[in-house]
């Protein structure tokens, strides 16, 4: 048996922003061999990828300023440029503000129908649910050439099977002038949320780069960060866990407080105490993977591609196309680039084949125009990402709240994406880790503190598209 003040399950940046604060008062316990979570980033044969989209932003000063002292000057400025591709042309993200550029006669109708929602009386009721929502946001015309084919790519779900709560934070209300505007002018650009991105690059003899480096600069501030130690149970009556490492198991027992960074339905069924009903309900907290397509490309590299591009069409396997090389020069070798695609699948459906997924991609993505001739593919490597995006279905989620609250009142807080099962930005969830942890310094015997509901951060999707994977 061993002690510690402050137990921290899981090494993505939310722990280890807690741990960095704490210092020796915390143990991290994170079963992979490198931390950081999903914020990793693979080499193929000189081809850099990070696991899933990562795109730094937030309007917390603080946050940023803990940010830009981790990563000195290897942190750079990236204003992402994004397009919209659908049946009816081809768009600057925000869709909404850049209806000049799609055909002439779904322009129009767009532009009535916000004009219509822009001046009629809105319900008290609001919508019922994900669907509702769009409808009254978009209107029917973009909703029919974007959201809804979109949102069906992402989701692989009926929409109206979502609830919208939580998603509002994640729209931004549309401005019907900037809709004029752009309609109107199309040489007239507006950006999105994250306009004040921030992305590492590095030097060209670093051994990690991507936004793994993020990862890697916060570890180095956790003095007690143990890799490839597996969380296999939890005793809340003890307060302790037991851990397996290198074939052995030891217990440890926590004082002050302890914070689950781990999926939820994982920490539900090692929980002793986890009541059977919770147990029982655990799949109904559904989730999707996501498949990422790394391409290995030889040839002259794009440069009107933009950092991503969202398709709409459904014939087409991947929801975005990624081009890593607009985020860091260096993440190929001069004479190439990399292409990342991403496909959603459920999470509850066997994982396709390989070989399958592969040249799906690389079928779909010669049809998008996104491989030119004169470039060749000289390698293909698949990054599977489960769990990725959490899945909030009008059923389960007083559910959740009623699992969150069984756990936080017996002092287990649960913060970060998949801990809380919700979704933050990567400087959202550092910065719940800080205060978490300074909140503890302040109040020694604090545990367990109940934290409000964020909203839902939906990656890719409606209105302001989140980018963070």
């Amino acid at each position: 048996m061993e002690e510690s003040d402050v137990l921290i399950l899981g090494a993505g940046l939310t722990g280890m922003s807690a741990a960095s604060v704490l210092q020796d008062r915390a143990v991290v316990l994170e079963q992979s061999d490198r931390p950081g979570g999903l914020v990793r980033t693979e080499c193929f044969d000189g081809y850099w990828f990070d696991r899933v989209l990562h795109l730094l932003y937030t309007d917390e000063p603080d946050v940023e300023a803990r940010i830009r002292q981790l990563l000195g000057d290897d942190l750079a400025p990236c204003s992402p440029v994004s397009w919209v591709h659908t049946d009816h042309g081809t768009a600057r993200f925000p869709f909404q503000f850049h209806l000049g550029d799609i055909a002439p006669e779904k322009a129009i109708n767009c532009l009535m129908e916000l004009a219509q929602l822009a001046f009629q009386p809105r319900s008290n009721a609001g919508p019922a649910n994900f669907e509702e929502m769009l409808l009254q946001t978009f209107g029917k015309t973009m909703c029919e050439v974007f959201h809804f084919p979109y949102n069906r790519k992402v989701w692989k779900r009926p929409l109206h099977r979502l609830t919208p709560q939580g998603f509002t934070w994640n729209i931004a209300p549309v401005e019907l002038r900037k809709a004029l505007v752009g309609a109107l002018s199309p040489e007239k650009r507006f950006a999105g949320y994250n306009s004040r991105g921030w992305y590492p690059r590095p030097p060209a003899d670093s051994p990690v780069r991507g936004m793994e480096l993020l990862s890697r600069r916060l570890a180095r501030k956790v003095p007690d960060l143990r890799l490839g130690h597996t969380v296999t149970a939890l005793d809340l009556a003890e307060r302790t866990v037991t851990v397996a490492c290198n074939g052995e198991t030891y217990r440890i027992r926590y004082d002050t407080g302890c914070c689950s960074t781990i999926p939820l339905p994982l920490l539900m069924r090692i929980c002793r105490q986890t009541p059977r009903k919770y147990q029982e309900a655990a799949r109904r907290l559904t989730r999707n993977r996501v498949l990422t397509v790394a391409l290995n490309v030889k040839g002259p590299r794009p440069h009107d591609s933009g950092h991503w591009r969202y398709y709409a069409n459904e014939s087409l396997a991947f929801t975005r196309l990624i081009y890593p090389h607009q985020f860091d020069p260096l993440s190929a070798p001069p004479e190439g680039w990399g292409l990342m695609a991403e496909i959603v699948e459920p999470g509850e459906l066997p994982l396709r084949g390989k070989r399958e997924v592969l040249d799906r991609v690389r079928e779909d993505a010669r049809r998008a125009g996104a491989l030119p001739d004169d470039c060749q593919i000289v390698g293909e490597n698949l990054i599977v990402t489960d769990p990725a995006y959490v899945v909030f279905s009008v059923e389960n989620q007083r559910l959740l709240n009623n699992i969150r609250s069984f756990f936080e009142r017996r002092g287990i807080t649960l913060m970060g994406r998949y801990g809380r099962w919700s979704y933050t930005s990567m400087a959202q969830v550092m910065g719940r880790g800080f205060r978490w942890a300074e909140g503890l310094c302040e109040s020694p015997r604090l545990v367990g503190t109940p934290q409000p509901e964020e909203g839902l951060y939906v990656p890719a999707s409606v209105g302001q598209v989140a980018e963070e994977a």
